[in-house]
């Protein structure tokens, strides 16, 4: 009889990405295997076309709905009566969840400080996604071996595009960059502000890149991150510079697949980058790339500045303009562009 599978990761769209190589190793165990998958509304793209895996949104905004959806989760789960229910989130929603799901056996992965008396699963496994030193997917696949399924957590985190969102793409780029050009593909974002390299020096890297290449740039952004793109876009010189904000997911991941550089921080795009096999470089300075960095891509670059502080806990700077990434020069930035150029 084929095992029936719940995961709970309520987190954003990279942690999505990362739990592809652990689906894909379960799924090599017990290939008829059900999986389910409780995750934020607006994350559920790179898992749309995994076979044999349902996905479960929840609610992000709204306390009346957030309650709401979180009530219709935990029943939704509790019908789907999983053999193994792994919560790799740990939070209020989450061990209500897990309480509440009827499922045969029950782990969780989180923080030591996390662990609470009377925690509802059968095992805790503490784990430390900021100094690591392992990666998160591999800390979180010892979870799933403590629990019977043998995985290693550094399975292949590559997942099917949606074919409307590549010829939406290839209309995009025939359009802005006629005849081919290479591609740079700028991503300044990121959660907090001391994640992200600053505006200027993506502006003067996108104009390195077109004065050396001929080729053309693609800067995104969230709707909410429209003033950071903007501010990249303010100093440049070139004219060969899109901005993309607001793009939705699959556009955004169709994108960057066609993109011959991929430059960004640790957030979704860049394990978008990596899971396509792009040549990126990533920019990691507040957390470490032995723990989130890129895996996949064999042709990948990583740039990692750091403080006294660095790994932190991202509950703030206290080195302001000052902070790891803003000492990292273009010229460094961009020598690491023409290495995957060679």
């Amino acid at each position: 009889m084929s095992l029936s599978v719940g995961i709970i990761r309520t987190r954003y769209l990279g942690d999505v990405i990362l739990l592809v190589p652990l689906i894909r190793e379960i799924r090599a165990f017990d290939p008829e295997a059900r999986i389910g998958v409780v995750l934020n509304a607006g994350t559920t793209y790179p898992l749309e076309r995994l076979p044999g895996v349902s996905l479960l949104p929840m609610a992000t905004s709204g306390s009346i709905r957030r309650l709401s959806s979180t009530l219709f989760l935990a029943r939704e789960v509790r019908r789907s009566r999983f053999d193994l229910l792994f919560d790799l989130t740990v939070s209020d929603r989450s061990r209500l969840i897990s309480r509440l799901s009827g499922a045969g056996r029950t782990g969780a992965a989180g923080a030591a400080a996390d662990r609470r008396a009377g925690g509802p699963w059968e095992i805790y496994l503490p784990v430390d996604l900021n100094v690591g030193p392992e990666p998160v997917t591999v800390q979180h696949g010892k979870l799933f071996r403590a629990l019977g399924i043998p995985v290693s957590g550094r399975g292949d985190k590559a997942y099917p595009p949606d074919p409307r969102w590549t010829e939406e793409a290839d209309r995009f780029l025939g359009r802005t960059f006629p005849g081919g050009r290479p591609v740079l593909f700028l991503h300044p974002g990121g959660r907090h502000w001391f994640k992200r390299w600053p505006p200027d020096r993506f502006a003067r890297l996108a104009d390195r890149w077109i004065a050396r290449t001929g080729g053309g740039v693609v800067v995104a952004g969230s709707a909410s991150e429209r003033t950071l793109v903007e501010s990249v876009l303010s100093g440049t010189v070139g004219t060969e510079i899109i901005p993309l904000v607001g793009a939705p997911i699959g556009l955004l991941d169709a994108l960057i697949r066609r993109a011959t550089v991929f430059v960004g921080s640790d957030s979704g795009p860049l394990h978008m980058a990596d899971a396509a096999h792009v040549p990126l470089v990533g920019l990691f300075g507040s957390t470490s790339p032995a723990v989130w960095g890129p895996t996949a891509s064999s042709r990948r670059e990583v740039v990692y500045r750091s403080l006294p502080c660095s790994p932190c806990d991202h509950t703030g700077c206290s080195y302001g303009e000052k902070n790891c990434l803003a000492s990292l020069p273009v010229e460094e930035v961009y020598d690491r562009v023409e290495r995957l150029l060679s």
